[in-house]
């Protein structure tokens, strides 16, 4: 007996397929099929030269085409391949040789801060009107001498009521810092209540009016409430007092004052070629950023460093009550770690607060401290301890700062002990700048696998030649943004402008400095330092996804990844292109989503 054929069963799927493919009985075209089965591309951009930054090392892969479809990369490849995914309603572009890369994250910057000084007469009627509804008057001051900064404050205070707040903000000055207290404010404002925020908030001068406010609430011990020789409070405040008051006491800018200066700041960035941004931000800040995400006005992608941390004494607290928030967010606007307050300054051009090993061999005019400055030293300073709570509560520390060697031990000291509580890692803390690398920190840096944001244009504007100048041209050479030596170390850098300068915030002026290593006064500093340009184009693009931990979703041109991209009218990897030309480059169009955000497709 003959065994029995079994029938020929065809699987669903195949069926289908077949029904698509037009090889069924039906005679309907692909045409009338949805799109959701057809996945036909939206956008592709084809005969160019597409980097895909798909590779965590070079070489760089460069291809023809790139396939956009529902705000993702769908495919990148050549030409043929990629032209057979459009459908009748897909834009196609010809590139014409054109390059395309990846959109340019910055991991270091600080727009809200830029907005406030370049759109501070927008801003300035609605803030005013704010404050004044709160009862704070808001006035400029002159700052040449004691005597004409006390003779506008008392000015502002005969023409208002008694009770009115005076408010003034000045920018690092020094008058107010060493010379004026608040039994100099007592005197000419008898009736109405002072603060004098001073740089960044870190410091400031109280009347006894506010200081009575504030020890009220926080105690007469606030750390950052700075004594007389008798024990008495002179009304200068630093640290920890300064950000509370600053943060807490001082009413804070209004989102919808914030939002249209911050929005302006930001269409600046997109037309560089930057999609995504990392800063640091305290609250009214993320509100006023919020409502443009909310809006769907946010004009690019921008991950966060809660500023929670910095110079908070109460943290701990703080963080029990909110719980882990890290990561949370949307695709344009998300939590990324902790940021904490600085252990030094800003270097020799920044009146010496630097935190440093090093003795100088020069002292500058504009020098205050000779013997340099490290803030963490201050009794009670909760730099360190911020570390530890953060770690406690499972946060990364990001958004960091600081320029001297010793500052950099005093955090990677501070990792360490938090490691030793809860292992750090894997969890990418960060160490940003990189401006007095000492050997010691390389290694300690290597142990306690850190993730760097590094800042070319500090690099080449004054602190290379500043450092060779104040410590000497060897530490310049040899500890000033050694790039090289941290990647070879075998650690992640990345790239951030931390400046709204131009041309020194644009990309392309950046991969010009990292591979040159040529400052503003034609020196070169640290050519062993130097980098090859697709090394420094993974800082600026697939390296950056990873600090802002959505190496997933940004960085590359990789099927099922943010379509974030730039067309440039050169491809820097092209070496008839000169290292010294890099800067030249144009950026020609900035697509975030898939949408065209800066330029157009038309060229």
């Amino acid at each position: 007996m003959s065994e029995k054929k079994r029938p020929t069963i065809f699987p669903l799927t195949a069926i289908i397929l077949l029904l698509i493919l037009g090889l069924g009985s039906s005679s309907a075209s692909a045409q009338n099929y949805p799109p959701e089965i057809l996945a036909y591309a939206d956008l592709i951009l084809y005969n160019g030269q597409v980097l895909t930054m798909d590779s965590d090392q070079p070489p760089i892969r460069v291809t023809e085409a790139v396939a956009v479809r529902a705000g993702k990369v769908q495919a990148t490849g050549d030409d043929a391949r990629i032209l057979r995914m459009a459908g009748p309603d897909t834009q196609r572009v010809d590139l014409q040789g054109r390059a395309v890369i990846p959109g340019i994250v910055d991991t270091h910057s600080h727009p809200n801060s830029y907005a406030l000084r370049h759109y501070e007469r927008e801003l300035a009627p609605a803030y005013v009107k704010f404050l004044e509804e709160n009862n704070v008057r808001s006035t400029t001051v002159r700052w040449d001498s004691k005597e004409t900064a006390l003779a506008d404050i008392k000015r502002v205070a005969e023409s208002i009521p008694p009770g009115t707040w005076i408010y003034t903000n000045t920018r690092g000055n020094d008058v107010a810092l060493n010379l004026i207290d608040r039994w100099d404010l007592d005197a000419v404002t008898p009736d109405n209540p002072v603060y004098i925020r001073i740089g960044n908030g870190m410091w400031g001068i109280a009347d006894s009016q506010i200081m009575e406010i504030v020890t009220d609430y926080y105690g007469p011990n606030l750390i950052g409430l700075i004594k007389n020789e008798e024990g008495v409070p002179t009304g200068r405040i630093s640290g920890a007092a300064g950000t509370v008051i600053d943060q807490e006491v001082i009413p804070q800018t209004p989102p919808y004052a914030l939002a249209p200066i911050y929005k302006k700041e930001l269409d600046e960035w997109v037309a560089i070629g930057v999609t995504t941004l990392s800063t640091r931000l305290k609250g009214s800040e993320i509100n006023g950023y919020g409502l443009l995400e909310r809006a769907g006005e946010l004009p690019l992608r921008l991950g966060y460093s809660h500023e929670v941390g910095r110079e908070n004494p109460y943290l701990d607290g703080d963080l029990k009550r909110l719980g882990n928030i890290q990561g949370h967010g949307t695709e344009w606007m998300w939590m990324i770690g902790i940021s904490i307050g600085i252990p030094d300054g800003n270097g020799p051009a920044g009146a010496g607060r630097s935190c440093t090993t090093l003795e100088k061999i020069e002292i500058l005019p504009t020098d205050l401290y000779p013997e340099g400055m490290c803030f963490w030293d201050f009794p009670g300073e909760p730099g360190a301890d911020a570390i530890l709570a953060a770690n406690r509560y499972g946060y990364r520390i990001s958004g960091t700062h600081t320029f001297g060697d010793k500052g950099f031990m005093m955090i990677l000291d501070a990792y360490n002990e938090a490691n030793d509580e809860n292992a750090i890692g894997g969890r990418r803390f960060s160490l940003d700048h990189g401006l007095m690398v000492s050997p010691e920190v390389l290694e300690g840096a290597k142990n306690s696998d850190v993730i760097w944001s590094l800042q070319p244009p500090q690099f080449y504007s004054r602190y290379a030649a500043g450092v060779s100048r104040v410590f000497g041209e060897e530490y310049a050479h040899r500890w000033m943004m050694p790039v090289k030596s941290l990647i070879d170390a075998g650690m992640r850098v990345t790239y951030g402008a931390d400046t709204h300068d131009d041309p020194e915030r644009a990309p392309m002026f950046n991969l010009e400095v990292l591979v040159t290593r040529r400052t503003h006064d034609g020196r070169v500093f640290g050519p062993r330092e130097r980098i090859d340009r697709e090394t420094a184009m993974l800082m600026m693009t697939r390296w950056g996804g990873y600090y802002l931990l959505r190496e997933d979703q940004l960085g590359s041109l990789e099927p099922g990844k943010m379509a974030d991209l730039v067309v440039l009218d050169k491809n820097p990897l092209d070496s008839s292109v000169p290292d010294e030309g890099l800067s030249d480059i144009q950026v020609l169009t900035t697509i975030i989503d898939g949408e065209v955000r800066y330029g157009s497709l038309e060229w």
